[in-house]
């Protein structure tokens, strides 16, 4: 006599979890918005069943330890899909001015803007397949570099940043600039194995803001020296030597 298999209640709910893990690797922002939707009706719908558990005497403890362990799932999915990029992995654009901008009320911070030199050359020579391994290994190649000191995060299309908590005033610049130099390195030892002849480079900037400088105001001098670096010649890093002071 075949063994009785228990049916999987939670089928329908791992598929959604499926589907929305699958959508970190796709670029298109349409599949990520569908993804969420999903996720936020299930999130619904495990509250809805959960109160059904608890309003129910009959139900098992089991059940609502399941329906507990599937909410923590789903909480945590939300939580990564609506603070990272789809497709590098990194945080997003709202969410690294967000932190950027918390830090910034209590601490000096550095801000590296970097942008991909040529890379529209890189699509429309590659495609746009290749292209998008190159954004997921400048990704990876960031995180690596920078390890603990701060964080990363991508700004939208070949746009990356990253903040630099100044724990010591006095070097924050040195520091800033050193980190900046160790990823313009690393970005040019950047190589695809099925693109032989693939070489990649990036244009930075890099500017020190001082506690209550507002972000938007950081930002848009960073970008400014990004403007120029790549103006004159890409690979290539311009520094912002003056610190931002916060308005008298």
């Amino acid at each position: 006599m075949a063994a009785h298999t228990a049916p999987d209640l939670f089928e329908r709910e791992r598929g959604v979890l499926d589907r929305a893990q699958r959508a970190h690797a796709d670029p298109s922002p349409a599949i990520i918005h569908l993804a969420l939707a999903e996720l936020i009706g299930e999130y619904e719908r495990v509250i809805r069943d959960m109160r059904r558990v608890i309003s129910h005497s009959d139900r098992t403890e089991l059940e609502l330890n399941i329906a507990n362990q599937r909410l923590r799932e789903l909480t945590e999915a939300l939580s990564y899909q609506n603070r990272h990029d789809g497709l590098t992995r990194l945080l997003n654009r709202n969410t690294l001015i967000h932190e950027a901008e918390s830090l910034l009320r209590h601490l000096p911070i550095a801000l590296i803007l970097l942008d991909i030199d040529h890379f529209k050359q890189i699509n429309d020579r590659y495609g746009h397949p290749t292209g998008d391994k190159v954004l997921v290994a400048l990704a990876d190649t960031m995180k690596q570099g920078i390890g603990n000191a701060g964080f990363c995060g991508r700004l939208g299309g070949e746009e990356f940043a990253v903040v630099l908590p100044a724990e010591h005033f006095d070097t924050a610049m040195e520091t800033a600039m050193e980190t900046a130099a160790q990823l313009r390195e690393r970005i040019r030892h950047i190589r695809l194995p099925e693109e032989v002849g693939l070489r990649v480079t990036a244009s930075l900037s890099v500017a020190l803001a001082e506690p209550t400088v507002p972000f938007d105001l950081l930002y848009q001098c960073v970008d400014d020296g990004l403007y120029r670096a790549k103006h004159d010649g890409r690979d290539r890093i311009e520094v912002i030597s003056d610190s931002l002071k916060p308005a008298v």
